[in-house]
C-alpha cells in the first residue's frame, strides 16, 4: 500500500474524510495509474473529489461542472486519457472549494459581498477538454489542455488577489467556527492553494494554520491531537506535495541540509522548552511566544519544506495544549478572577499566532466555569418527605372564654408586622435624604462626539471606559478600527479614565486600549 493510500485510509478512520473515488475503485484498480506529465499546474489528490467539499452544507456544495464528470466518480480510469480527465476535474473542483471558502470569509468576517469569479469559461474549457477523443499526445488534446490551463490560471490569479485582502486571523476564525465543519477535502484544497501561491508571510501563516488543522483533530477542552507520528506525517506531506505538483525549495540533494535540520531542531527546542516550565509566567519572562513567531517568519520559504512543515505542525499542537494546561493549573491555584486580572487580553494575539489556533484566555476561563458547576451539581439529593409528628391527635379545643383566648403564633405574627411597618416608615422618612448616597454607575454621554458613529452606548467602571459597538464597527478595516479606538482612548483620558474596552452585541471584547498598547480582536 502506498503512502497516499495510507493517508486516505487513516483520515477515513478518523472520520475526517468522506467516501472518495479512490476507495470506491480500490478493488477494481488496486494499483494507482502512473503519473502523467503535469501541464495543468497543480494536480489535486483523489481526496479532493467530494460532492460536499466544505462540510455538508448546501451553501458550500460544489456543483457538477458537466454531466460527463459525474461518470468519472464511479468508473475506474481505463487508460492514460482517463487519468488526464480526472486531473482536470480535480483542478477545477479544488479551485471551487477555495472560491467558496474565500467567499464565506468575505461575507461573514469582512462584511462584504464576495467578488465571485465567473467560472463559465473554465467550465466551457473543461467541457471541451473532456470531449476530446483523440490520443493524449495529439495536437487536438494538447490544444484543449492548454486552453484549460490558461483558464484555471486566470481563476487562480483572481483568488490570490482576493486572498491578499484576507488576514490570517480571518481564515483561522472561519475554519474554526464553520458549521458544519470544513471537510478534509476543503482543507487539502486550501493547503494546495497556499503551497503553490507566491510566498509572503501572510500566505505562510495561512498555510501553517491549514496544515495544522488538516493533520490534527479536536479532543475537547480546546486541545488538539496529532493524527500521525512525525515520520508518518512526513510521508503524507511529501505525497501531497507530489500530487499538487509543488516545487521543492531545495535541490533534491539538499533535503538533509543543515538549514532544514536547524529549522526542525528549532521547533523541537520550543516544544521541550514549553514542557519543561512549571508556570505560564516562565514562558512570558523569556518572550517565548514572540520568539516562535519570529522563528517562523525568519524561516521564509524554507518553512514550506515537508520536514519543516511537519515539525511546525507538531510544535503548534503541543505548545497550544501546553498553554491550556498551564492556564488551568494557575486557575486552580488561584482563581478565575485573578488569572483574568493578571493577563487579560495581553497575550491572546501573539499566542494564537504562535500556535496557529485561536486561543483566547477569557474564553478558556468561561468555558471551564460551566464544567466546574456541573461537577458540583452532579450528586442530586432526592428530597425526603418528613412525616409531621404530633404528641397527640390534633383536635379542636373550644375556648373556655372565647374573647380572651389568644393564639401565641398570632401574637408573634402581629409583633413582626408592627416591627416591619415601623421599619418601612422610618425608611420612607429618610429616603429623600439618603437617596443621593445611593447612585447607579452612570453612563457616559457620547452624543456630541465622534464616538457615536460606531458605539451604541458607553459607560464607566472604575478606570475603564466600556463601549458597546454598533454593526458599523464590523465593516471597518483594522486600521480604521485602531484609529477609532485611539479617539476613544483620548476621550477616556479626558474623563479621567485609563483604559478602553469595546464589546460587541454578544458581550465579546473586540478592542482594548491602555497606555502604550492598543489591540483589535475579531471574536465570534
Amino acid at each position: 500500500m502506498s503512502v497516499f493510500e495510507e493517508l486516505i485510509d487513516e483520515l477515513k478512520d478518523e472520520d475526517l474524510l468522506e467516501e472518495t473515488i479512490f476507495s470506491i475503485n480500490q478493488k477494481a484498480n488496486p494499483e494507482p495509474p502512473p503519473p502523467a506529465p503535469a501541464l495543468i499546474r497543480a494536480e489535486v489528490s483523489e481526496a479532493a473529489i467530494s460532492d460536499s467539499p466544505v462540510g455538508s452544507s448546501a451553501e458550500y456544495t460544489v456543483e457538477s461542472v458537466d454531466s460527463d464528470t459525474e461518470d468519472m466518480f464511479s468508473e475506474p480510469p481505463a487508460d492514460e486519457r482517463e487519468v488526464y480527465r480526472r486531473r482536470a476535474m480535480d483542478e477545477v473542483s479544488s479551485l471551487q472549494m477555495v472560491e467558496h471558502v474565500l467567499s464565506g470569509i468575505e461575507r461573514e468576517h469582512m462584511k462584504m459581498s464576495p467578488a465571485m469569479f465567473d467560472d463559465l469559461e473554465v467550465k466551457k474549457a473543461l467541457h471541451r477538454y473532456l470531449q476530446i477523443k483523440a490520443p493524449v499526445n495529439s495536437d487536438e488534446h494538447s490544444e484543449a489542455e492548454y486552453l484549460l490551463f490558461q483558464e484555471t490560471e486566470k481563476w487562480f490569479s483572481a483568488l490570490s488577489k482576493r486572498d491578499n485582502n484576507i488576514s490570517v486571523a480571518n481564515v483561522r476564525r472561519f475554519c474554526e467556527n464553520s458549521r458544519p465543519v470544513l471537510s478534509s477535502q476543503a482543507l487539502m484544497a486550501l493547503a494546495r492553494f497556499y503551497r503553490n501561491s507566491p510566498y509572503s508571510e501572510a500566505v505562510r501563516g495561512k498555510f501553517d494554520f491549514v496544515m495544522t488543522r488538516l493533520f490534527s483533530r479536536e479532543i475537547g477542552d480546546e486541545k488538539r491531537k496529532l493524527l500521525f507520528g512525525r515520520f508518518e506525517m512526513l510521508g503524507h506531506v511529501q505525497t501531497l506535495y507530489g500530487n499538487w505538483a509543488s516545487l521543492s525549495i531545495l535541490n533534491p540533494d539538499d533535503e538533509n541540509s543543515p538549514s532544514v535540520g536547524t529549522a526542525v531542531a528549532g521547533f523541537e527546542g520550543f516544544v521541550k522548552e514549553s514542557e519543561s516550565v512549571d508556570s505560564f509566567d516562565q514562558l512570558i519572562a523569556t518572550d517565548f511566544f514572540n520568539r516562535i513567531r519570529l522563528f517562523k517568519e525568519q524561516s521564509n520559504e524554507l518553512f514550506l519544506e515537508a520536514a519543516v512543515t511537519c515539525a511546525a505542525v507538531e510544535c503548534n499542537v503541543r505548545i497550544g495544549n501546553r498553554f491550556i494546561d498551564l492556564i488551568q493549573k494557575e486557575r486552580e491555584a488561584t482563581s478565575e478572577a485573578l488569572v483574568e486580572q493578571k493577563y487579560g487580553y495581553s497575550y491572546d494575539t501573539i499566542i494564537s499566532t504562535a500556535t496557529s489556533k485561536t486561543l483566547l484566555l477569557l474564553d478558556l476561563l468561561r468555558q471551564s466555569r460551566p464544567e466546574v458547576e456541573a461537577q458540583v451539581e452532579e450528586p442530586v439529593v432526592q428530597p425526603v418527605k418528613r412525616a409531621v409528628e404530633f404528641d397527640r391527635a390534633p383536635i379542636e379545643v373550644k375556648a373556655q372564654s372565647g374573647m380572651f383566648t389568644i393564639n401565641k403564633w398570632v401574637v408573634i405574627a402581629t409583633v413582626l408586622a408592627l416591627v416591619l411597618t415601623g421599619s418601612i416608615y422610618l425608611w420612607s422618612e429618610n429616603a429623600a435624604t439618603t437617596q443621593s448616597a445611593i447612585q447607579v454607575a452612570p453612563g457616559v454621554d457620547i452624543g456630541g462626539t465622534d464616538l457615536k458613529a460606531h458605539l451604541r452606548e458607553a459607560s464607566t467602571s472604575s478606570e475603564t471606559l466600556y463601549g458597546v459597538t454598533q454593526p458599523t464597527w464590523d465593516a471597518l478595516s483594522d486600521d480604521e478600527k485602531k484609529e477609532f479606538l485611539s479617539k476613544a482612548f483620548q476621550f477616556a483620558k479626558s474623563k479621567g479614565m485609563k483604559k478602553v474596552n469595546f464589546l460587541n452585541s454578544r458581550g465579546r471584547t473586540v478592542a482594548y486600549a491602555a497606555d502604550n498598547r492598543a489591540e483589535v480582536f475579531s471574536p465570534q
